[in-house]
């Protein structure tokens, strides 16, 4: 441009005339150097414009590739890389299989995202591998941990805890605590069962002393009024009365894991114990027994075999219609003695059934026995006691046969013995639980006929006792007897008996 302005000033100078050639010279400079001036701002204009262009090219081109490696990386590197890290996998192995963005911030954010998702997924596997062990030390805790603790408190109740910490497994620190706090729990629960059953039995250990005094004293009355029928009915009635809340008594030490009061030293013969528990309940008279046995229940276990027999003879004619019998047979069996209850009711439900077998064959006490009813559950304590197997079954007169095995080690064979030093007369000490105070209310049900004397009540000898007399004669509770005058009661028939068999009464004791 320079080139160009420079001649034509030179030329416009010259041109002019002398006099104007200062001035000419002066604007035509000025002009030519305004040109110049404006030529290069075009220039520079253009080229800032050249420039701008280019650059807005790159930057499209940038931003394009830009965006396409951003949706390259939200669309399949970064979905591969949480698929990845969740298969285990880690985020640079995942990195190295996809193409890297070639922008810095792009390949920045994909590593950092990387690098983050390792971090939360290894926090995420340790918290499934706490987890699982958690849930594994639950469920081990439900399966045998809670069940082993109830067991050793029952068995144990003061050095459970101590044995425990040997026998459960190390477990993390919250289930541990919970661990302690439900031990702590089960051993104030126990402590406080165990207060209670003590307290329960001790009560009942004093009803049973209060009662057993009660009967002795019965039996003095009864043996200074024999002669006053009237009077005599109203003993009888009243021994019954008692003997029925000594079984309620019983019935509820022996859950409260007390024992009963009556003990024995020799064996008992199984008619006394059969008749022994008839006068243990109100429906005795609707209770037929059906026994040819000799055999003889070992003293210590006679109370309860004849507990438990009082207890489904009560249940039988409770659970059967008023007008219905109760049946008890008596069978003598290579296992044991079989004792069979079978009543005329309407039988069990499935789940009824259900029930009563497991009162039977697992034992329960006060503490753990649901509902009210202490019937089969005193049966079931009695049978873990004393080793009977206790049974249901259909029976054939269209109720329930409960069969009871008393098993060879209680069986023994009875034999008579003699009054005299050691005997039961000598020693003070009842021969016969309940026979004495039994066979008087079977009289009343069941009079006998054959061996009779001309009061038409039983005859026996002199110092024998009505079970011996009946096991001689057994059709003496089969036959109904002639009518007698002015014996409408079992008091008027006792007094009778008394009369035709002198003075050679059984022996009295204390039960």
């Amino acid at each position: 441009m320079t080139a160009l302005v420079a001649p034509a000033w030179s030329w416009v100078v010259i041109s002019a005339p002398a006099d104007a050639r200062q001035s000419v010279a002066l604007a035509v400079g000025t002009a030519g150097i305004a040109l110049c001036a404006a030529v290069v701002v075009a220039a520079h204009q253009a080229a800032a414009a050249r420039a701008a262009r280019d650059h807005g090219t790159r930057a499209d081109a940038t931003a394009e590739t830009l965006e396409r490696e951003a949706d390259h990386l939200v669309e399949q590197v970064l979905p591969a890389l949480a698929e990845g890290v969740r298969e285990g996998r880690s985020a640079r192995e995942v990195l190295a299989r996809h193409p890297q963005p070639g922008h810095a911030a792009l390949h920045r954010l994909a590593h950092a995202v990387g690098t983050e998702l390792d971090a939360v997924e290894a926090r995420a596997a340790h918290d499934r591998a706490r987890r699982s062990v958690l849930e594994e030390q639950i469920a081990d805790l439900d399966r045998t941990g809670l069940p082993l603790m109830v067991t050793r408190v029952r068995e144990d109740r003061i050095g459970a805890a101590e044995a425990l910490q040997d026998e459960l497994p190390t477990v993390d620190d919250a289930l541990a605590r919970l661990r302690r706090h439900v031990l702590e729990e089960l051993l104030a629960a126990a402590r406080r069962s165990a207060s209670a059953m003590e307290a329960a039995s001790a009560s009942g250990a004093r009803i049973q002393a209060h009662l057993t005094t009660l009967l002795a004293r019965l039996r003095e009355l009864q043996d200074r009024y024999g002669d006053a029928p009237g009077i005599f009915g109203d003993l009888l009635d009243l021994d019954h009365g008692v003997s029925r809340t000594g079984r309620l008594t019983d019935g509820f030490v022996v859950l409260a894991g007390g024992r009963s009061g009556r003990r024995w030293t020799r064996p008992i013969v199984m008619e006394s114990i059969l008749r022994g528990a008839m006068g243990r309940i109100s429906a005795y008279r609707r209770v037929r027994l059906h026994n040819v046995s000799t055999a003889a229940i070992a003293g210590y276990a006679a109370e309860g075999v004849m507990q438990a027999l009082a207890e489904l003879m009560d249940n039988a004619a409770n659970f059967s219609a008023y007008g219905t019998e109760v049946h008890v047979y008596v069978q003598e069996e290579d296992t044991g003695l079989t004792v069979i209850v079978e009543d005329g009711g309407l039988g069990m439900r499935m789940r009824e059934r259900r029930l009563a077998e497991s009162l039977v064959t697992h034992p329960r006490d006060l503490s753990t026995l649901r509902g009210t009813r202490m019937g089969l559950a005193v049966v079931g304590r009695l049978a873990d006691k004393y080793g009977l197997s206790v049974s249901f079954r259909p029976s054939a007169r269209g109720g329930i046969g409960v069969v009871v095995l008393v098993p060879p080690h209680l069986v023994t064979d009875s034999r008579p013995v003699l009054d005299g030093p050691g005997s039961a007369r000598d020693t003070g000490r009842r021969s016969l639980p309940a026979e004495d105070a039994a066979h008087d209310r079977v009289l009343a049900a069941a009079p006998a006929a054959s061996s009779r004397r001309a009061s038409g009540l039983p005859q026996r000898r002199r110092g024998q006792t009505l079970a011996a007399a009946l096991r001689e004669e057994p059709r003496q509770l089969s036959q109904q007897p002639a009518h007698i005058p002015g014996t409408g009661d079992p008091g008027t028939r006792f007094a009778a008996f008394r009369d035709a068999g002198g003075t050679g009464d059984a022996p009295h004791g204390t039960r």
